[in-house]
């Protein structure tokens, strides 16, 4: 059963694209906006600016593109081309191969540790300890391929595509055909957490490494306008105890570069600030999507007289 919340959210953000609904008076202007938005995504695919995503890394508070996603289905604004990173390789595939915003919910609730490696026990503790070898995420493998079965990335109902990193030579490598459940694995498979994913004869780590916020992947794929959806990350926590810790601050410290170039090639960003997550703390994936609704809701209006402006030939082109 879906939470109180977000029946909540779903009526609000429903009745923003529905005047006769309003509870409060309309302005004129907003009376206008809502009166081109419904002609704009009436409008065949062919005949308006293509709507193009990114979806930025970030580990758990990623799970804010579920949220946004949400919002922008609840509005009917199209998306045309998705990009996605790390977390937003997840979401992003898993939405651009037709799954509704609801089940993406309820995977949410599934991800554990247990269906992302089997190396979290004592067998696992003396593979690390004695062989000297991260944990492998081979369970997500197939946790992947029972959400998606063999599905190919040309099979998709939405253009998608998602990057990893070959830590042999450093490159980044763009998935845009083959199939989606190793991509979207390889996408999100931590450096330094989890052993390198081998595909391809390819040794492939998290593509947040080399694209945390794939802007340009999106725009090259034929995107007009482009949304990037970004979960910035967090120097204000308390200071790394660990190697790892460190290791991670350091890769953050470059990404957050990354996030700043990224944006600027974008039309319009959400900067969903979930702040008081790690990458890892599973059990807060909703509260991580709850942020994302906020958000996207928030600047919904915002959005829409954007695209609008840029769309008006095509709106009142018939």
């Amino acid at each position: 059963m879906p939470r109180p919340w977000r029946i909540f959210s779903t009526l609000l953000c429903g009745l923003l694209t529905l005047p006769a609904l309003a509870i409060t008076p309309q302005s004129e202007d907003e009376m206008l906006r809502d009166f081109m938005w419904q002609r704009f995504i009436q409008l065949p695919r062919s005949e308006r600016p293509q709507i193009g995503l990114a979806l930025s890394a970030g580990g758990v508070r990623g799970f804010a593109h579920v949220g946004v996603l949400e919002v922008f289905d609840n509005a009917g604004l199209p998306i045309d081309r998705l990009a996605g990173t790390s977390m937003g390789s997840v979401v992003g595939g898993f939405y651009a191969a037709g799954l509704p915003i609801e089940r993406l919910w309820e995977i949410g609730e599934q991800i554990t540790l247990s269906n992302i490696t089997p190396d979290f026990n004592v067998m696992g503790l003396f593979r690390v300890l004695f062989e000297r070898k991260l944990p492998t995420s081979s369970n997500l493998a197939k946790f992947f391929e029972e959400q998606l079965g063999d599905i190919q990335f040309e099979e998709l109902e939405i253009p998608f595509s998602c990057s990893a990193m070959d830590v042999k030579t450093g490159e980044q490598v763009l998935f845009n055909s083959g199939p989606l459940a190793i991509a979207v694995r390889a996408s999100m498979n931590l450096p330094g957490v989890f052993e390198p994913v081998e595909y391809r004869h390819r040794a492939l780590v998290d593509g947040a490494v080399v694209d945390y916020l794939p802007v340009d992947s999106v725009r090259n794929m034929g995107a007009d306008y482009v949304i990037a959806s970004v979960t910035p990350l967090d120097f204000s926590s308390k200071t790394p105890t660990s190697i790892l810790g460190y290791v991670n601050r350091v890769n953050d410290v470059r990404a957050a570069a990354m996030i700043e170039d990224s944006a600027k090639q974008a039309n319009f960003v959400l900067t969903n600030r979930v702040l008081d997550i790690g990458t890892l703390e599973l059990k807060k994936l909703h509260q991580a999507g709850e942020v994302g609704v906020k958000e996207a809701f928030k600047h919904l209006g915002e959005l829409q007289e954007d695209i609008l402006l840029q769309s008006v030939p095509y709106v009142f082109k018939k």
